[in-house]
């Protein structure tokens, strides 16, 4: 194995079609503004995130999709749960890649344990807007530290 890692090309980083279903940890960084593409200048949210259903992580992904950034944006700093999902489609236009909230205690439990393993310790996990306060108070009492 070398000690080189390769550069990373746009094509390694995943698209929300990539992702579609697809239970996700979601580490919002920094919205973006002016960057250039082949369509002109856009604006992207820059995330980590882990796709859990394949394990696989991802450093520094770019989400232009708008509602991925109004849903990624009011984030930024904390960690998000959700699953990859298409909302519906207005005349002409492509369905959207939108982020579902994960309701399911297997979800939650998932995202927990795998980053219960990962820091080796206790995090606490921000679900997406519309998760009841019994949901939350249940992904706190898997993150919490026993003692």
């Amino acid at each position: 194995m070398s000690q080189f890692a390769s550069p990373v090309t746009s094509s390694d980083s995943p698209r929300p079609a990539d992702l579609h279903g697809h239970l996700l940890i979601i580490n919002p960084i920094e919205y973006k503004t002016g960057i250039t593409t082949s369509l002109g200048e856009a604006d992207a949210i820059e995330c980590d995130l882990t796709d859990l259903t394949t394990g696989t992580e991802h450093n520094s992904v770019l989400f232009f999709n708008i509602a991925l950034k109004n849903s990624l944006k009011p984030n930024i700093g904390k960690t998000v749960l959700a699953r990859m999902g298409q909302g519906v489609a207005k005349p002409g236009k492509s369905a959207p890649w939108i982020l579902e909230a994960v309701n399911d205690a297997e979800g939650i439990e998932e995202a927990s344990t795998y980053l219960a393993k990962k820091a080796g310790g206790s995090t606490a996990v921000a679900a997406p807007s519309g998760v009841s306060p019994e949901i939350q108070a249940l992904l706190n009492q898997l993150t919490a530290k026993p003692v």
